[in-house]
């Protein structure tokens, strides 16, 4: 099945669906939007892009489970993501369509710091062995909206060149090389952490948050894991052709990704 049709068959609420929050033209998408919680960035990149196709579709938070099946997921062993309830994966917005022959899909989140890590996780989690994207992963590209002209210069060339040849220049300025992404990722887990407590003791209902930290969590583990394995000048000139011993070295990268239980985080933060 192709990327369009897979996503065209998830469901949103205007056909008694609980898939995504909305999947249909983003002209139809944007003509609320002001409306909407949605960052600014995200508002003005959303509505260039409706300029530059009016045939553009846009499927809205998309909820994915985590695959206990995946080889990457069981060996990085984090139990918690496992404990969240229903599709703690969500997927913010989605653009997708099809010219000519081509077929794309392209994830964008808003922009935080050290988003871009986690818009590659959310690639890993969308295309990984299980998903309903394992076949469709040369027609995705992922990034996040720091600003409204890098995302609309990126859909512009979304069906002139390869995904991967697209993803591999949005990622030039974030991914310079797997060490330097490891000392960002540790530092984005321990801020998390740091912060954990004292943004949960100011809310009343705290469940999004938790689940939100715990995915994040998740997604800094996966991120740490995968993007060491597809390295193959890690596995040539590190580890001499030696695919075990890789992998047993990007398994102890992800342990570094530090965090606080989800029994903890309820327990800490005052929760019932």
């Amino acid at each position: 099945m192709s990327i369009v049709e897979i996503i065209e068959k998830k469901l949103d609420p205007r056909r008694e669906g609980t898939d995504c929050d909305f999947n249909g033209y983003l002209e139809d998408f944007i003509q609320d939007i002001d409306e909407l919680e949605i960052n600014d960035v995200i508002k003005s990149a959303l509505k260039s892009i409706v300029e530059e196709d009016n045939q553009a579709k846009i499927c809205v938070n998309l909820r994915m489970p985590v695959n206990k099946e995946a080889i990457s997921n069981q060996i990085i062993r984090y139990k918690d993501i496992f404990k969240l309830n229903g599709n703690p994966i969500i997927l913010p917005f989605i653009i997708y369509g099809k010219k000519e022959s081509k077929e794309r899909a392209m994830l964008i989140i808003p922009f935080e710091e050290y988003s871009h890590i986690f818009a590659k996780g959310y690639y890993y989690c969308m295309t990984e062995p299980g998903s309903d994207f394992t076949d469709c992963k040369n027609e995705i590209v992922a990034m996040s909206c720091k600003t409204k002209d890098e995302v609309v210069d990126a859909y512009k060339k979304l069906y002139n060149v390869t995904a991967g040849a697209l993803q591999r220049s949005i990622d030039s300025g974030d991914f310079i090389s797997y060490d330097i992404l490891k000392v960002d990722a540790i530092t984005c887990a321990n801020k998390l952490r740091d912060n954990a407590i004292s943004v949960l003791s100011k809310l009343e209902d705290k469940t999004e948050s938790i689940y939100n930290m715990i995915v994040k969590w998740f997604l800094l583990k996966k991120v740490l894991y995968v993007q060491y394995m597809i390295n193959k000048d890690i596995l040539k000139n590190t580890f001499a052709g030696n695919v075990r011993k890789q992998r047993n070295q990007a398994k102890l990268n992800s342990e570094e990704i530090k965090f606080i239980s989800f029994s903890e985080l309820w327990r800490t933060s005052g929760s019932k």
